[in-house]
C-alpha cells in the first residue's frame, strides 16, 4: 500500500448539487455512460427514530454529485443505475448504504465493489476510509462530521466537503486495489464477497419496550426508578412514533428527567 499523487488530489472542484429533477435525470444520463462510479449515502440515524438517507454521493472520474433525497425528487430511476450489471458500484463499507437504499427505495445491486472489503482481503493493517484517505492519499477527513444531523438543511458548506472526500478517491483507491487483487489471486474471493454484500437485505426495526435497559444508567436503578424509566420509554418512543416522525434531538434522559427518575415520583407530560 503506497502513497499515490493524484490530480484529483490538488484540484478538487466543488461538487454538483442535485436537488431537482431537470439536475437528476442529467446526473442519471452521465452514470448511464461511466464503467464504474463511487457511491456512499449519510442517514440521520442518531437523529430520528426512524431514520432516512439524507444525502446520496456520486463521483465519476472528473466530478463529484452530490444528491438530495429530501428536495421531495423521484429517486426511481437511480434504481436502473444501481442495477445495471455494466456498471461497476464502488462504495466503501458497503453493507449499510446497501440496506439503506433498499430500505428507502427497494433498489436491487448487481456489479457492486467494497474498497473496505478489498483492503481487508489485501491484509491491510487499517480498513477505515479516513485511515486509508491519509495513507494513500495524504488526505485528512473531519470525524466530527461522523455524527452529523444530515437531516438539516441547509447542510454546511465543511459537512458537503466531508460528504464529498467519502466518494471523490474511491475510483483510484478501487483501480489500485483491483491491480493487486489480480496480482495476487485474490480477485475471485473479493467477487464473492461483493455479491454477497449486493444480496444484503435490510433490517426492520420492532420496537421492543424492554430495550430501556440499553439506555446507560438503567441498571443502577432501584425496581420503582426502572419501572418509571420503562413507561418513560415507550412514552417517548410513542410520541416519536405517532407524533413527529421527522428528525427529532437524540434520545437523552436528560431532559426526560433523571432527578425524578432517581426520586421515585412519576412526572406530567403533556403533548
Amino acid at each position: 500500500m503506497t502513497k499515490q499523487n493524484t490530480r484529483r488530489n490538488s484540484h478538487q472542484q466543488p461538487p454538483a448539487m442535485i436537488a431537482s429533477s431537470t439536475r437528476l435525470n442529467a446526473l442519471i444520463r452521465i452514470l448511464a455512460d461511466q464503467p464504474a462510479i463511487a457511491v456512499d449515502t449519510e442517514s440521520n440515524s442518531l437523529y430520528a427514530y426512524q431514520e432516512r438517507v439524507c444525502l446520496i454521493q456520486f463521483s465519476t472520474p472528473t466530478e463529484d454529485y452530490l444528491v438530495d433525497p429530501l428536495a421531495n425528487l423521484d429517486l426511481s430511476p437511480l434504481g436502473e443505475i444501481f442495477a445495471h450489471p455494466d456498471i461497476q458500484k464502488v462504495f466503501h463499507a458497503a453493507e449499510y448504504d446497501v440496506m439503506c437504499l433498499k430500505r428507502d427505495y427497494g433498489f436491487q445491486f448487481h456489479n457492486l465493489f467494497d474498497t473496505m472489503w478489498a483492503a481487508r482481503i489485501l491484509g491491510w493493517p487499517r480498513v477505515g476510509l479516513g485511515d486509508i484517505l491519509t495513507k494513500i492519499f495524504n488526505v485528512k477527513t473531519q470525524k466530527r462530521y461522523q455524527r452529523y444531523n444530515w437531516g438539516r438543511r441547509p447542510l454546511e458548506k465543511k459537512a458537503l466537503q466531508y460528504a464529498t472526500i467519502d466518494t471523490h478517491y474511491l475510483l483510484p483507491l478501487r483501480a489500485l486495489q483491483l491491480e493487486t487483487l489480480e496480482r495476487g489471486n485474490h480477485l475471485e474471493e473479493a467477487r464473492e464477497v461483493f455479491e454477497q454484500i449486493a444480496a444484503t437485505e435490510p433490517r426492520t426495526h420492532h420496537f421492543d419496550p424492554d430495550d430501556f435497559w440499553r439506555i446507560k444508567g438503567a441498571y443502577d436503578l432501584t425496581p420503582r426508578q426502572q419501572a418509571i424509566l420503562r413507561e418513560l420509554y415507550i412514552w417517548h418512543s410513542d410520541r416519536i412514533v405517532h407524533r413527529s416522525k421527522s428528525s427529532v434531538t437524540p434520545f437523552c434522559w436528560t431532559w426526560l428527567g433523571w432527578p425524578r427518575i432517581r426520586s421515585g415520583s412519576w412526572p406530567t407530560y403533556r403533548g
